[in-house]
């Protein structure tokens, strides 16, 4: 605030002493004691217009309207000349929603000089204001633009097994949305906790159990999708910098100690706010180390030969000079949201939403709205993986207190790729222990490698309209195989799997999912090849073995058609394997048709499972 040179009225130095006074309560968050004092200022003096710009700012604060509005007139009338006055109402005008009012003063702002006469080198707006108000203006047109109605955002407070009386937020969740992980300010400490999905509500809220929290501040959750691990933030502690990202993993039902990311990732800058994709391969995250556009900049690092590559910088499509903070990357790999105080946007900080259009290709980013984004912050940002409801912290009015975590519904516009996901865990079919192998997620259509891990559980998201091939394989063991087609209707429905390994004797069979054929004919698909690779394979590492590949088919059809469509087929896969290499003596053919059925043919699910080729070990050569 300044002032401007009018002629005085009153006693302008005592009008003064109270005013400071005034901003010094308010600064203590005494809005009470502020207001009593700028009244006491402005009874000295009434043209003093610092003294009606705060009073109006207060009135703001304490949800007074009518007195705001009033004092924002008085200032303007008092000190007509002072450019400064004009943007602090528009801005007022802005947060109350009438922009068309806001344009109107931002243009004596901008004109204030042409229209008085009046040019003081004293008075003239500082140049942070001139680009506050430009933004300002640009803000403005984008509300007037935006038609989305609030009541549709169908925003719903968590509850209180969420929020309570002190300030909740950075949500994050598993990808499941029945666990959510967030960061409550208990007196000034900073720790994790965690609630639990029941029906139509959360409960439990509690402590994240383990060792993750400590007496020190622990901040921003980035949950990995499988649950399995949080990456997060710890500032002014033992890191490289003033903030680092250290990670945690679950061990059984309790959170372990938490681990530093290493000098690849942390700076001796601030290094803070990460976001792991659903894979577990690309770390998004804020840092204000050099090399950046300004402030804080957004940072991507991939996780390539057991370690993270050096950070590179998003680019300026995503960057400002300005802060780009708290990023959130979906499910889909593809769609990120942030916050930003650089981008037009409704407040302080807004959210915003860009998808990857290619490599290291970003789009503009687009804010998400008002409803979503208000005048104030918001804290943290997840959206759940059907892309239908986000999850945010907000002080809105109505809640708990302080900062509370609400979910809303996301218009079309705003959301992400949609995606199910595939879980499961690895079991030998004999005794039923859980035991390691190697997982293979093939995307048919492109031969994209979608997962490839060693370990007993497995996890990992699909977009719909895909096709999918699973292959679980380890030593001694025939590989298990599967076969995922998502759709938008089905996503509710994930995929959960067992994958039964059955060790390597007589009369062992396996379903091999991924084979393909087109309708009514024998020729393998290209899509059959990386199943077909991998019974290569088995057969190439185990030649003791004698299979029977059998072809099968649903009741559709005359017998007689069907039985030489099913050898003919078991015959194709034959027919690849010798060429790769496999002796023909090792492999049998037969055609059962419709003799073998393991669904229910009056039924399009059942028909489905019957058209299928087996594989059998008929013969072992050795024990």
């Amino acid at each position: 605030m300044g002032s401007c040179a009018i002629a005085q009225k009153g006693n302008r130095k005592k009008a003064e002493t109270e005013f400071m006074s005034a901003l010094k309560a308010y600064s203590e968050g005494n809005k009470q004691a502020a207001l009593q004092y700028v009244k006491k200022s402005l009874k000295a003096d009434v043209t003093f217009g610092n003294a009606w710009s705060l009073q109006a700012e207060i009135a703001e604060k304490m949800n007074d309207t009518v007195l705001a509005r009033s004092s924002f007139d008085a200032c303007l009338k008092y000190e007509p000349f002072y450019q400064n006055h004009y943007y602090y109402y528009a801005k007022y005008c802005f947060r109350q929603g009438q922009n068309e009012k806001a344009l109107n003063l931002l243009a004596r702002f901008n004109n204030i000089s042409d229209e008085t006469g009046f040019d003081p080198v004293n008075d003239k707006a500082s140049a942070s204001i001139k680009t506050a108000a430009e933004k300002l203006v640009e803000s403005c047109r984008l509300a007037m633009e935006d038609l989305q109605r609030i009541e549709d955002l169908d925003i719903r407070n968590l509850g209180p097994g969420v929020n309570s009386t002190n300030n909740e937020y950075w949500p994050g969740m598993s990808v499941d949305g029945e666990t959510l992980i967030y960061t409550r300010l208990v007196n000034g400490q900073e720790d994790f906790y965690v609630s639990l999905k029941s029906t139509d509500s959360w409960i439990n809220s509690r402590p994240l159990p383990g060792s993750i929290n400590t007496s020190n501040n622990e901040g921003y959750t980035s949950v990995s999708a499988d649950g399995r691990y949080i990456f997060f933030s710890v500032c002014n502690q033992d890191g490289f910098g003033s903030c680092d990202i250290f990670f945690s993993y679950l061990k059984g039902y309790a959170w372990s100690r938490r681990m530093n990311l290493g000098d690849r990732i942390n700076s001796a800058s601030w290094d803070a706010q990460p976001a792991i994709s659903a894979d577990g391969k690309t770390l998004i995250f804020s840092s204000a180390r050099p090399g950046g556009f300004g402030g804080k900049d957004l940072w991507i690092s991939y996780w390539k030969n057991g370690n993270w590559t050096l950070p590179e910088n998003l680019g300026k499509t995503i960057n400002t000079a300005d802060d780009e903070e708290a990023p959130y990357l979906h499910y889909d790999g593809k769609t990120l949201y942030f916050s930003s105080s650089g981008h037009t946007g409704y407040g302080q900080h807004d959210i915003f939403r860009s998808q990857l259009m290619g490599e290291s290709i970003w789009s503009i980013p687009e804010n998400m709205g008002r409803g979503i984004n208000t005048d104030a912050d918001e804290a943290g940002f997840y959206v759940d993986f059907k892309g239908e409801r986000a999850y945010i912290a907000s002080s809105r009015a109505g809640g708990f207190g302080g900062l509370d975590i609400y979910s809303l519904k996301l218009s079309a516009d705003k959301k992400p790729i949609p995606v199910t996901y595939v879980k499961g865990i690895i079991l030998d079919a004999e005794t039923g222990n859980e035991i390691s192998g190697r997982i293979e997620l093939i995307n048919l259509s492109n031969k994209r490698m979608m997962l490839s891990d060693s370990s007993t559980r497995f996890f990992t998201t699909l977009e719909t309209h895909g096709m999918y091939g699973l292959n679980v394989y380890r030593s001694g063991y025939l590989f298990y195989s599967a076969n995922f087609q998502p759709t938008p209707s089905g996503i509710d429905s994930p995929f959960i799997v067992t994958a039964l390994l059955k060790p390597i004797k007589m009369d062992q069979s396996v379903v091999l999912n991924n084979i393909f054929f087109e309708t009514d004919k024998f020729d393998l698909r290209p899509e059959s090849f990386p199943e077909l690779q991998k019974l290569y394979t088995l057969l190439k590492a185990n030649p003791d073995v004698m299979v029977e590949i059998s072809g099968h088919t649903d009741n559709q059809g005359s017998a007689a058609h069907n039985a030489v469509l099913s050898e003919n087929r078991a015959k194709s896969v034959k027919d690849y394997l010798v060429k790769a290499g496999i002796s023909s003596a090792a492999i049998k053919t037969a055609g059962y048709a419709s003799t073998k059925p393991v669904g229910d043919n009056n039924t399009a699910a059942g028909r489905a499972m019957n058209r299928r080729i087996e594989m059998k070990i008929i013969g072992l050569t050795k024990k």
